[in-house]
């Protein structure tokens, strides 16, 4: 089988990678290629970290890297999040449309991510992703929820925003709850 991730941004590769392999019987092989250091990077590290040995051809500026599924390979790594929570506190993780690029990649990933969180506490400039379906996270955020990730927006911040009542996605949190869910977790993951 062969995929194309080249022009893909992260995390497009991994994910498109995984979906490969999860397709493919054992013995079979996988061919990716990819025009981009860092998808280069980011591929062999999901293959290496399953140990599937990949073989990599640079040749001119396209990057080819085959790998053949072994038996009793996963395309998962471990499950070390069961119930954690995800503690939102931007719309972006950054400065400016970097930022928010990188908030949709990390977003669209956990939907792919078996370990993803059971809970996504928004406060602060995040819940502002849950009222604007223009917002470049809105559609990330949707699909966690749809997945059964509960989205929880601070309505103290709602308020102050202004948008008590163009929450389209998630419910309305309250401080003590928030605060009662941090601290009543075991893991917690700030962004």
């Amino acid at each position: 089988m062969k995929i194309d991730g080249k022009n893909l941004t992260c995390p497009a590769p991994v994910v498109q990678t995984k979906r490969a392999l999860e397709g493919l019987s054992e013995g079979e092989e996988l061919e990716i290629l990819l025009n981009s250091e860092i998808s280069k990077n980011n591929v062999l590290k999901f293959l290496n970290s399953l140990n599937l040995n990949p073989v990599l051809e640079e040749n001119a500026g396209e990057i080819r890297i085959r790998v053949r599924k072994k038996s009793g390979a996963s395309s998962t790594l471990a499950d070390e999040s069961v119930g954690s929570v995800l503690f939102l506190k931007s719309d972006k993780i950054g400065t400016g449309e970097l930022g928010k690029n990188l908030l949709v990649g990390f977003l669209d990933t956990l939907r792919e991510l078996e370990s993803r969180p059971a809970k996504i506490l928004c406060v602060n400039e995040s819940v502002l992703i849950n009222c604007e379906e223009t917002h470049p996270a809105h559609e990330a955020m949707r699909g966690l929820e749809n997945i059964g990730v509960e989205l929880v927006s601070c309505g103290a911040c709602l308020e102050f925003f202004g948008k008590t009542k163009a929450l389209k996605i998630g419910s309305v949190g309250n401080a003590y709850a928030i605060l009662s869910e941090l601290f009543s977790k075991a893991k917690i993951i700030t962004l």
